[in-house]
Formats: structure tokens, C-alpha cells, sequence
């Protein structure tokens, strides 16, 4: 006798097999594009819980709605129904990618981020040899910068910041990070001095979740996009501990 199959179990194996997809697109999102607090900070949350919305949720919920066993031209729909939801998928994961962080650059006082679509293609076409300019798919690398003397290049470089795309953005202007140490840890604040912006922080806590004592610890700012956050420092060597979802200055 040939097995029934109602449209409530079709849902419920389409929203398991879409449930499983999203499952293996978020493991990369989350540990390497958008790693840790970044994941909220810098708009990943936001783009993949709609990414998610809609493709484990719409497409389960078509399948709920139009599923008849023996429906003719019922298995055509299904194709149409997975199609339209894996176009979706992939085009929510492009823009991911696209969005994804690739540099955390020391600039001046503070850490800046910087993502893949904000690197221009003419600079990493004219910057091929440079180091800096292969764009990490394995999270954002962390870099400092120097700033041109050239006349010439101060001036494009400040009208490229009018336009909103500041020299982190800029590869052939990164330098090793631990060139940078120095003036990392001459501009680093105390870790108390977050109390004034956190309200109620446990800041021994803070400086325990990073192994490290208060004395040991320093922060710097990183503007992170949706949020700033809270570059967590070792205060002799400028190794950075921890991004941490933490108010980094009084302003937002």
C-alpha cells in the first residue's frame, strides 16, 4: 500500500533540510567573517537573522500551503520553491561576504574597521604588490597604518575621507601591526576609565575574562559600524585580548 504523505510532514522535512543549509552557511559567517561580538556589531546578526526569516520560514511555510500528494505538476513547484529559496540563501551570503570585515587598523588613537567592500578595486589592482591586499577570508587581520607625506597623496587621501572611505580602507598604507606597538600603548587608556561610559561594569571582572589582572589590561576604541566596540589590550605588550561589546567612549 502506497504511503501517504500530508502536506504538515512536506513542511516539516523541508524546514529540517532548510534548517540544516542555514546551519552550514552560518559556521563561516560567524567564525570567520563576523568572529565574536563583531558578529553584532558590525550588522552580521541583523542581514542573517532576516537571511534566516526568510528562508527557513517562507519556504517551509510555501511548501505548508501548496503540497497535495499527487498533485500534478506538484513536484515542478517544489523545484521552483527550492530554487527561489536558494537564490535567496545565496545572495544573502554574498552580501555577507561582501560586507565581511577584513581589517582592524590602528589610526592614531583608536581602531578602525574596515570591510571588503569599502577596499576600492582600482587601489587592490595598483596595490597587487603589496601584502596588505589580498582580503582575508578567515577574519579581519589586524594592521597599522602610516600616513603619506607626499603633498599629493595627503590631499586624495582627505577627499577620499570627505567621501566617507578613510585610509584603513587603503592597503598600500598598512604596516605590520607590532611596528605599531609603541604608539598603541602610548594612546591605550586604563581599564577603569571604562567605568565612566559603563554603568555598573565589573571591571575586575572585565580584566578576569581576559587572564589577565586590571593593572595588566588597557583599552582603545574600535568603531565597529552598528556598534562600537572595546578593544581589550595586554598594557606591556599591546597584544589585543579580546574585542568585547563594551561602551568604548561616552559618545555613540
Amino acid at each position: 500500500m502506497k504511503k501517504t504523505m500530508s502536506r504538515y510532514k512536506a513542511a516539516a522535512i523541508h524546514l529540517g533540510i532548510s534548517a540544516t543549509i542555514a546551519t552550514l552557511a552560518f559556521l563561516p559567517i560567524y567564525f570567520l567573517w563576523y568572529p565574536g561580538d563583531l558578529f553584532d556589531s558590525a550588522g552580521g546578526r541583523d542581514l542573517f537573522l532576516i537571511m534566516l526569516g526568510v528562508d527557513v520560514t517562507v519556504g517551509p511555510l510555501v511548501t505548508l500551503i501548496v503540497f497535495v500528494q499527487g498533485k500534478k505538476g506538484m513536484l515542478f513547484d517544489l523545484w521552483v520553491i527550492g530554487i527561489v529559496q536558494a537564490s535567496f540563501l545565496a545572495y544573502g551570503t554574498f552580501t555577507l561576504a561582501e560586507s565581511r570585515p577584513v581589517y582592524i587598523a590602528f589610526v592614531k588613537d583608536r581602531f578602525e574597521l574596515a570591510r571588503a567592500n569599502q577596499i576600492p578595486d582600482s587601489v587592490l589592482k595598483d596595490a597587487h604588490m603589496n601584502r596588505y591586499s589580498d582580503l582575508s577570508w578567515t577574519g579581519p587581520r589586524l594592521v597599522g597604518v602610516r600616513f603619506p607625506t607626499d603633498p599629493d597623496e595627503k590631499f586624495k587621501l582627505m577627499v577620499s575621507g570627505l567621501a566617507g572611505v578613510d585610509i584603513q580602507s587603503y592597503p598600500q598604507y598598512h604596516v605590520p601591526y607590532e611596528t605599531e606597538r609603541k604608539d598603541v600603548l602610548a594612546k591605550a587608556a586604563p581599564l577603569a576609565n571604562l567605568a565612566k561610559f559603563n554603568k555598573g561594569i565589573d571591571i575586575a571582572a572585565v580584566a578576569k575574562g581576559v587572564g589577565r589582572a586590571e593593572a595588566d589590561v588597557r583599552f582603545l576604541p574600535l568603531r565597529a559600524g552598528k556598534a562600537d566596540l572595546t578593544v581589550l589590550l595586554d598594557a606591556n605588550t599591546g597584544d589585543v585580548l579580546r574585542l568585547a561589546a563594551i561602551k568604548p567612549w561616552e559618545y555613540e
